[in-house]
């Protein structure tokens, strides 16, 4: 074989062995998978403000600052999600309360956001004292059960208020996404439920006619809980970890990062939530 052809062949066996090689797993990016659901207003699915839920602004961000992954939406529950992540798949959510249960097959960031404040939603306004209506008192009056969302945790002591009264037969779970509970307290199906401030805030947004919902402040609230990202509790999600605290480490103060936490803050609120997070998250 001439000296010229046998390096062309052997150029172009090169280059067909790098493109092979390039194609295989070793060189193709990972994939993550981020949990999206119809928890309004973290995701926001539908209606003029599609897409402007924190957790959907929350996991553009990563997928902007991750170039290293390739990322995947996918719609899915929170039973699927912890389902997978038990499995071992690489999946993560944007923003997750932390506790004892999601630890054994999840793994947390560091401090993101402080949580958002917890209020019985309830359609006509109530009285109660000045550091807010007991939780622990309001499920035990007679006739009247506490209604909240299948699945969902509420911080460490609301959690427990809930799981006992749920043993008490005190609580009743609805295993509906935020927005239909609001439909239900309209058409008179319901007349409260437990939730975040925020969701009113986005649904009075929503919704400017003459219906209003009101923010009845809950005295075992508390503010010392927090928001964090959530994955998969394996190697790789571990590694994925690192990078996400080191990205949140870079970014926490950063004022496009800020205007993103502080989504459907309600306004009453925001001072107070700016103050707590200089101090937890900044300090």
């Amino acid at each position: 074989m001439q000296p010229f052809k046998r390096t062309v062949r052997f150029v172009f066996i090169f280059y067909a062995i790098l493109i092979a090689g390039l194609n295989t797993p070793a060189f193709a990016k990972p994939t993550v998978r981020w949990a999206v659901n119809d928890l309004t207003p973290f995701f926001i699915m539908d209606g003029p403000y599609k897409g402007q839920g924190i957790s959907d602004k929350l996991t553009r961000f990563f997928q902007q600052k991750l170039h290293e992954y390739h990322h995947d939406l996918e719609d899915m529950t929170f039973s699927r999600f912890y389902a997978l992540a038990q499995r071992g798949d690489l999946v993560c959510n944007a923003l997750l309360l932390k506790t004892d249960d999601r630890q054994e097959f999840l793994t947390f960031s560091r401090k993101m956001k402080p949580a958002y404040t917890h209020v019985l939603v309830s359609n006509y306004p109530m009285t109660y004292p000045k550091g807010g209506l007991s939780i622990a008192d309001y499920i035990q009056a007679p006739n009247r059960k506490l209604i909240v969302q299948t699945h969902r945790s509420y911080g460490p002591l609301l959690d427990q208020l809930i799981t006992q009264g749920r043993q008490d037969n005190r609580v009743e779970d609805f295993n509906f996404p935020t927005k239909q509970l609001f439909i239900m307290m309209e058409k008179g199906r319901i007349d409260h439920f437990l939730d975040i401030e925020n969701s009113v805030t986005y649904y009075q947004a929503l919704h400017k006619g003459p219906g209003k919902f009101y923010n009845i402040p809950i005295k075992e609230d508390r503010l010392d809980h927090f928001g964090h990202v959530a994955c998969s509790k394996t190697k790789d999600g571990q590694l994925l970890m690192g990078k996400i605290n080191a990205v949140l480490k870079k970014h926490a103060d950063d004022p496009a990062f800020r205007r993103i936490i502080e989504t459907w803050i309600a306004p009453e609120n925001l001072k107070r939530f700016r103050s707590f997070y200089d101090q937890q998250i900044l300090k």
